[in-house]
This record gives structure tokens, C-alpha cells and sequence, in this order.
């Protein structure tokens, strides 16, 4: 079973344009991954400065490579000091699991 993952960044309203830029480059390096099925960034109509990251990963060994990627820590680096809280991570279970 493969793994799904979703997490919620609020951003800084001030950020939001380079963040969403860094969001941007990160999915497309992600998803030439061998084990990354889905990576994709969505921005919420509700709720304007948050972006929200779906995720799912062939398994844990696949999602443990992924954040060794150059492409991760550069992310990070764009991103530091973009959110207004620490990232929402919802790791997705079926509910009859």
C-alpha cells in the first residue's frame, strides 16, 4: 500500500509569491522521483496564504531518499522564514485501516 501524505503551510502574505514559486520547482523535481506516484501543491480558495502539499509515495524508503535531495534543502533555504507556524503533516490512513 502506498503511503499519502498532506500537509498545510501557512504562509506569510509577503512571502507568498516566492514561496509559491519554491513550491512550484520543488514539484517538479519531486515527481521525476522513482517512488513519488503524486506531488503537488494546491493553494486554498478558503483560506488565501495556504498551500497545501498532496503526497503519495511508493513507500517509506522512497519518501526517506526524497528529503536527501539537493532540491529539498534548497526548498528549505527559499522557504525559511516563509511560514507563520510550523507545517500541518497529515499522514493519511484508510478509515476501515
Amino acid at each position: 500500500m502506498s503511503i499519502e501524505i498532506t500537509v498545510l503551510f501557512d504562509v506569510l502574505p509577503e512571502r507568498l509569491a516566492d514561496t509559491a514559486e519554491a513550491f512550484g520547482d520543488l514539484c517538479a523535481a519531486t515527481r521525476r522521483e522513482q517512488g513519488a506516484l503524486r506531488f503537488d501543491a494546491w493553494r486554498s480558495e478558503e483560506h488565501g496564504n495556504v498551500i497545501v502539499l498532496v503526497e503519495e509515495w511508493a513507500d517509506q524508503t522512497a519518501i526517506d531518499l526524497h528529503m536527501k535531495e539537493p532540491y529539498v534543502a534548497d526548498f528549505l533555504a527559499r522557504t525559511d522564514g516563509a511560514f507563520t507556524r510550523p507545517a500541518y503533516v497529515h499522514r493519511l490512513r484508510p478509515l476501515a485501516a
